[in-house]
């Protein structure tokens, strides 16, 4: 199965690549279903994949003038608020149970 995640891996750099988007969404199942990572972590590790990825593709186009700072500061900074309450508030806040339907309970399966 890890063969599998890091041919998948490797689908994801090229599709991420060619058409720019779409990185957590395509990582999060990956890690989870192939790598068999438990879905909170998971979603933290992608966060970091994700993000470490985008960092250097945009190291040249900073060198060659083409990102506005002021730009990235302003959707940058409430970004990383928003993850950091969601992770530190919200999700631990979410019950082991969500909905009970005719004595068959769903579950919450990352925590």
């Amino acid at each position: 199965m890890e063969i599998a995640g890091y041919i998948a891996s490797l689908i994801i750099g090229v599709s991420l690549g060619l058409i720019g988007g779409g990185g957590s969404i395509l990582t999060v199942p990956v890690l989870v279903y192939l790598f068999g990572v438990e879905p909170v972590l998971a979603t933290a590790y992608s966060l970091f994949i994700v993000g470490a990825t985008s960092l250097v593709g945009a190291v040249p186009k900073y060198r060659q003038g083409e990102v506005n700072l002021k730009t990235a500061l302003i959707f940058g900074i409430p970004s990383i608020i928003a993850v950091y309450a969601t992770r530190s508030f919200i999700v631990p806040a979410i019950p082991s149970h969500i909905l009970l339907l005719d004595h068959l309970p769903l579950r919450n399966l990352c925590c």
